[in-house]
């Protein structure tokens, strides 16, 4: 071999390597900065009705109006409005970080405006002048702020032609705690709250640097949500929607992913950036033991008794076992390829678990801790969750932009839910039967019927939409 061709063969292997240490590795969104002395807006479109299904017009520019006369514009999600596909949908139209203070109301620059009728489209006169809507409101320091939109689809058309929308802006009421979910944005710092049956965004919390695991302890009434980067755990009190406690981390942690056990006494973050988990008592908030477990531990899963937490080594090939009564690592199982994530099936007798790079659901049984099947579901999987109610085992999959769905007691998939994207994160509410998918690229979240396989419903989302959870979840 000429010196060439070795350097070659080095470089190439180096390439290899890097590649997988980068496929490995939690996808990274650069940080947002905190909010510190300013606060978070977010604005809404709210669904239109039929009335306005043969009218479009494109907003150009949207804005804030201070008390002080002064004007802020913000970043607008969707420019181009059609009435036909805004029916019954709510759509993010502008959010950003504003000073705190306050705030008379909101500017809108509106063009293009077309009428389509039965001859054809026609275009509305359109005023040069912005729309100005009134209403006061306050940014306050490190929380969000979110209004609503709505178009008074029944009179947007002057005698003359002139496209005269009537728009009003409003804050959300109360909403019932027991229709609530919640999502993390890990680009955005925020957990959109929205109500699961109607499917509309209620609601956001303000959270710190990238939020990413979250787990709900519903009678306790809290959310606990893994901020990443900024090391710590936030607390969510769900009756006032506000962080009332944080559990502060190590830093460079970088809490990737939260499990509770079934009496919600003991609480699991995998740490990524310091390969550990933590194991912290819900009593007193905090960490009551820090374990060292394999390489790139990414998510984890407890068994439905509460006794063993089971972390993913995304970097070793492995699945650390820790005893949460006796706070040690108790085993260490090997397995093919990355290990990202796991579910248990319904009467805890098995955990299957899916690998970033084979095509291959692994089967293991938690007695034995041996691996003793494997279940072939093509590669690019991206979320596991299994439905208790069915024992069915449902795969997202990120290449094919779909949801397979495996019977456990055959070991073979036997239908398949389009989804359009890849699936980051799945959880069922058991009280309508729905599956919620959370698919960060197309910035959704879907609700799907689990009888019909059909999707009902979408809401839109903020920049990096991670982990969901439903109250009445199974």
């Amino acid at each position: 071999m000429n010196l060439s061709s070795f350097y070659m063969k080095k470089v190439f292997f180096v390439f290899l390597v890097c590649s997988f240490i980068i496929a490995c590795a939690p996808q990274s969104i650069l940080h947002k900065e905190p909010l510190k002395e300013k606060g978070e807006i977010i604005i809404y479109l709210q669904p239109m009705t039929r009335d306005a299904n043969n009218l479009s017009f494109t907003i150009d520019t949207l804005s804030i109006i201070s008390d002080d006369g002064s004007e802020i514009h913000l970043p607008i999600s969707i420019n181009n409005i059609e009435g036909s596909t805004h029916e019954g949908v709510q759509k993010l139209l502008a959010s950003g970080t504003v000073p705190h203070g306050t705030y008379t109301g909101v500017r809108l620059k509106v063009s293009n405006a077309i009428i389509k009728g039965k001859e054809g489209e026609a275009a509305l006169l359109v005023s040069e002048e912005p729309i100005h809507i009134k209403r006061l409101f306050q940014i306050n320091r490190t929380k969000a702020t979110v209004l609503f939109l709505h178009l008074d689809a029944s009179k947007f058309i002057s005698e003359d032609f002139m496209f005269t929308p009537s728009f009003t802006l409003e804050a959300h009421g109360k909403e019932l705690q027991n229709l609530l979910g919640y999502v993390t944005g890990t680009g955005s710092n925020i957990i959109s709250i929205f109500n699961k049956k109607t499917m509309l965004n209620v609601g956001a919390i303000a959270t710190g640097r990238a939020p990413k695991g979250i787990v709900l302890d519903q009678s306790r009434g809290r959310v606990y949500a893994a901020i990443s980067g900024d090391d710590v755990i936030a607390v969510i009190n769900l009756s006032s929607g506000e962080i009332n406690g944080k559990i502060t981390l190590n830093a460079g942690d970088d809490p990737q992913y939260l499990s509770l056990t079934p009496d919600g006494r003991v609480l699991v973050s995998v740490n990524y950036g310091s390969n550990t988990v933590s194991i912290i008592d819900t009593n007193g908030f905090f960490e009551d033991e820090r374990i060292h477990v394999g390489e790139g531990p990414i998510s984890s899963v407890i068994d439905p008794l509460g006794l063993r937490a089971y972390i993913m080594d995304s970097m070793s090939s492995s699945i650390s076992v820790v005893d949460l009564s006796a706070k040690v690592l108790s085993a260490t199982i090997a397995v093919e390829g990355t290990p990202f994530r796991g579910a248990f099936s319904q009467n805890g007798d098995r955990l299957y678990v899916i690998n970033k790079d084979t095509p291959n659901l692994t089967v293991i049984n938690p007695s034995s801790l041996a691996v003793t099947g494997k279940i072939f579901i093509a590669t690019g999987a991206s979320s596991i969750k299994v439905d208790t109610r069915t024992d069915l085992i449902l795969v997202g999959n990120q290449t094919s932009g779909e949801i397979i769905i495996v019977d456990s007691s055959s070991s073979i998939f036997i239908d398949t839910i389009k989804t359009g994207g890849a699936v980051a994160f799945m959880t069922i509410d058991d009280e309508e039967n729905t599956l919620f998918a959370v698919i960060p690229d197309r910035k959704i979240l879907q609700k799907i019927n689990l009888t019909s396989k059909k999707i009902i419903a979408e809401i839109n989302l903020p920049e990096g939409a991670h982990a969901v959870v439903v109250m009445g979840e199974r």
